[in-house]
């Protein structure tokens, strides 16, 4: 029968696409081979040991019942070979492809060879088979004329797996099956007893894997079921599977290489965990040693690249490192022990105790103290550290501490070693002398004691003395007080470790103060200004402070005595003296200046009380205590031309511009203002405008009247500035020259610092003719198109029609410039001869210039010649030239 295809191509679950089915029908059974492009998984073999290889002929492992009875038994291998453990080749060669107590089903053929190799440099397998049928069910369903499958697992380099098949037939009909690629399915109708419809089912597969490690080549793999209907239900039996040609190999582990060792020093008392880095490492399979002793605790991470192990104790040192794995040793690694204080005997530390600054020298005695490094006292390194050559000795100098015992250690360079106990003393303090002074310091005081070597500084309160000077024995010192206040105050001498305190070990006396500035030293003459003054002896409570012989108030003196804080009395304005007295007496004096501040001015008039807003208007101000003014201010903006009489009794000033309304007057003095009556500005009035209408082309002269118009910096007609500004000098009017417009009225605004005067619809724009000035280009042809530009004035956009030759071109086909001063239009056919342009607006008709309409013989301005001259055409315009010619030569005789 004529083979017959499915449908078109299926698009299954979003992507996976399936050929169209191929079906056939043999003669001696019924058949179904379907070819498809869905891939069936095999999973990654179990990964065997480095340098393991097998291979095997043919595998039959087939098992099927129907209502419980075998209907298909068949379990065999034929040809097997594994590589043996200690390295060599496993070979079985030309076995028959038989099934001994097999049910169901037959094969036959030859296992050509199977051969399974394991050497150091690499592990290799294959299997080849010739002549293979297997019959199952009475269905031929398996036949191949040559299959094999070939592996190379080499030590170094990528891995290989191959398979060939040679007259591959599934059912009869001859298959192609590609390596990794789409399964190849088919079927045929069995009989079974008990399972009606019965059909048996193969997919076959090729395997050809490659991994970093290993290799698997398997050149047929077929899955047998059974489907058909028990007792009215669709079943499905498993059968089982069939593998012609298989070949697996690992590649052989290689001899581990190292790279580093870190960290590659550490304790003498082993312990520590140390990451080597290299390649080769067989996770359980790899050993460490330093200098043969085992290291433990050897993990490899998966990659083989690198290792953590924990190192065994050793003699301080070098020590070599070695990694061996089942390929081989590594070459060694450097490691170095270090002395950790393990081996460490202390017997002995005197003195047991000394002063918290410090400075005791200790000896501590014992063995194994070779390589120690230094001492530490509570964490804290010892100083001048030495360790005799036999390691029994050590000598150190005890660093600053605190007061108590302290943990002594030996330290080593990956340990340390207990010591015993290491006391610190705290100082004391048993006398002072002497112990009063002034207040003023400068007292130098002795201070005796214990454990005072060391000492960094003494302090008399919480401010510190000079000059400090320690016996070298701890003993005593000297040191120079500093200023204080009156009473009495704690003497601590600070020490390292810990301070030595004197509660109330020194008193101070009061003594004269000394003043060295006032700051600020000027202020306003009503005072109440805080003024700072420096120097010595001020005491809290018991200072006051004059100016010119008057008590400041709120006097305020610092814990230092130092500075204080005062607010000045009224004063005469000059200068005045400032005097600073306490119990101890009076300090020289200091300078502060009183400054005008308006206080004793009396202001009795201001004329004019008003002005324009654009100011300049010369104010009179009268009244007394005017003298040391600098300014006067109108809102805060000063005027200009400040004068003031030499009786302080007279002002003058000018104006400066400001908003209308009232404003505030005030004097300016160095320390203050004085108020003064207010002044209040005029808004600008604008009463009239002449003329009040013109053209829309502008160039009308207006005059406005009003008043406060000094100053004005313009005029806008709508929002169009005006030209030719003239202001008169009293304000009272102005003349401008209006701008073009449009028509209707605008608001007239005068310009004016301060406040701006507006005219609503103050003046009404008026159509007017325009006019023509120019027409370009002056002719065209007859034909029309020539696009001209008129130039002028008065041409409205949108609102400008133009005629020509008897003709009106609208205003949709006129384009007028903003300016209204040009416009264009495209002429439009008419008769050669002059003709007239006009142009026309709501304001009427313009003058007319000429235009002229000429033939197309030759080119004008705004044209072009678009065809050719004809040879009569030529002729006839050389005839023509030629009459001119005789014309004119007739009339030059005649002439003559």
């Amino acid at each position: 029968m004529t083979p017959r295809r499915a449908g078109p191509s299926v698009d299954l679950n979003g992507g996976l696409s399936v050929r169209p089915v191929l079906r056939r029908i043999t003669n001696a059974s019924t058949a179904t081979l379907v070819a498809s492009l869905v891939t069936l998984g095999v999973g990654t073999p179990a990964r065997a040991a480095p340098g393991d290889a097998s291979a095997r002929g043919v595998v039959v492992d087939l098992s099927a019942q129907v209502a419980g009875i075998a209907v298909i038994t068949a379990d065999a291998t034929i040809g097997t070979a594994t590589a043996p453990a200690d390295g060599g080749t496993d070979t079985e060669t030309l076995l028959a492809v038989s099934i001994p107590g097999a049910l169901g089903v037959t094969a036959s053929g030859t296992v050509e060879e199977v051969t399974a190799t394991r050497a150091a440099g690499v592990s290799s397998a294959s299997a080849s088979v010739n002549g293979l049928n297997l019959a199952v069910l009475g269905v031929d369903v398996l036949d191949a004329t040559e299959v094999t499958a070939t592996v190379t697992c080499p030590q170094v380099g990528a891995t290989s797996a191959d398979t060939t098949l040679v007259g591959l037939e599934l059912f009869g009909s001859a298959v192609t099956l590609t390596a990794n690629g789409p399964v190849v399915v088919g079927s045929a109708a069995v009989v079974v007893p008990g399972l009606l419809d019965a059909s048996l089912n193969a997919s076959l597969t090729r395997v050809e894997t490659i991994t970093a490690t290993g290799a698997t080549a398997i050149a047929v793999r077929a899955a047998l079921t059974l489907s058909g209907t028990v007792l009215g239900t669709p079943t499905t039996i498993p059968v089982g599977t069939v593998i012609v040609a298989e070949a697996i190999c690992e590649r052989p582990s290689a001899a581990p290489t190292t790279t580093s060792i870190t960290p590659d020093e550490g304790p003498q008392s082993g312990g520590q965990t140390v990451t080597i880095t290299g390649t080769g490492f067989v996770p359980g399979g790899t050993s460490v040693t330093f200098d043969g002793a085992p290291a433990t605790d050897v993990t490899v991470n998966p990659a083989g690249t690198s290792l953590t192990a924990v190192t065994p104790p050793g003699a301080v040192g070098p020590a070599v490192v070695v990694v061996t794995s089942g390929g081989g040793t590594a070459a060694p690694l450097d490691y170095t022990y270090l002395a950790d204080g393990s081996a460490a005997n202390v017997t002995g530390l005197t003195p047991r105790s000394g002063p918290t600054a410090g400075g005791t020298t200790v000896t501590i005695t014992g063995t194994g103290f070779t390589g120690a490094t230094g001492v530490t006292f509570d964490g804290v390194p010892g100083t001048g550290f030495t360790v005799n050559p036999a390691g029994s000795t050590i000598t150190v100098v005890t660093p600053p501490n605190a007061a108590g015992p302290a943990d002594v250690r030996l330290v080593f360079p990956a340990g340390t070693a207990v010591a015993p106990t290491f006391t610190y003393l705290a100082p004391t303090i048993t006398s002072i002398v002497p112990d009063t002074g002034p207040v003023t310091g400068g007292t130098t005081v002795t201070i005796t004691g214990t454990g005072l070597t060391g000492a960094t500084g003494v302090n008399f309160g919480d401010t510190p003395g000079t000059n400090l000077v320690v016996n070298p024995n701890g003993t005593s010192l000297t040191v120079v007080t500093p200023p204080g206040q009156v009473g009495p105050v704690d003497v601590t001498v600070l020490i390292p470790g810990a301070n030595a305190t004197a509660p109330d070990g020194f008193t101070y006396v009061a003594g004269p103060p000394t003043t060295t500035s006032i700051t600020p030293d000027e202020g306003p003459q009503s005072g109440g200004q805080t003024v700072t003054i420096t120097g010595t002896g001020f005491v809290p409570g018991g200072t006051s402070v004059t100016f010119d012989g008057a008590p400041a108030t709120d006097v305020t003196v610092n814990p230092a005595g130092t500075s204080l804080t005062a607010v000045t009395p009224p004063g005469a304005v000059g200068p005045a003296v400032v005097v600073v007295t306490s119990g101890g007496g009076t300090a020289a004096p200091l300078d502060y200046t009183y400054l005008a501040d308006g206080s004793a001015a009396n202001v009795t008039g201001l004329t004019p009380r008003s002005g324009p807003t654009a100011g300049g208007t010369t104010v009179t101000i009268t009244g007394t205590g005017f003298t040391g003014a600098t300014g006067v201010t109108f809102d805060g903006v000063p005027g200009t031309g400040f004068t003031v009489n030499p009786a302080g009794s007279t002002i003058t000033v000018v104006t400066p511009p400001n908003a209308a309304g009232p404003a505030d007057v005030r004097l300016v003095f160095p320390a203050g203002t004085a108020v003064a009556p207010t002044f209040t500005y005029l808004a600008p009035t604008i009463t009239s405008i002449v003329p009040d209408t013109g053209p829309v082309t502008g160039g009308t002269t207006v005059t406005i009247t009003g008043t406060g118009l000094t100053g004005a910096t313009g005029v806008n007609f709508g929002d169009t500035p005006g030209t030719n500004l003239v202001v008169n000098p009293n304000g009272t009017s102005l003349t401008v020259v209006t701008p073009p417009g449009q028509v209707g009225p605008v608001d007239v605004t005068v310009l004016i610092p301060g406040a701006n005067a507006t005219a609503p619809d103050g003046f009404t724009y008026e159509a007017a003719p325009p006019r023509i000035d120019t027409v370009t280009p002056g002719q065209g042809p007859i034909g029309g198109g020539t696009i001209v530009t008129v130039g002028g004035s008065g041409f409205v956009p949108g609102a400008t029609v133009v005629t020509i030759c008897g003709r009106t071109i609208p205003a949709n086909q006129v384009t007028v410039a903003a300016d209204g001063r040009s416009l264009t239009f495209r002429t439009p056919p008419c008769p050669a001869g002059n003709t007239t342009v006009v142009v026309s607006t709501d304001g009427g008709a313009s003058n007319a210039l000429t235009f002229r309409y000429v033939a197309k013989v030759l080119p004008v301005t705004g044209d072009r010649v678009t065809t050719s001259l004809t040879a009569g055409a030529v002729l006839a315009l050389l005839g023509a030239v030629l009459v001119l010619l005789a014309r004119r030569r007739r009339y030059a005789g005649q002439a003559g």
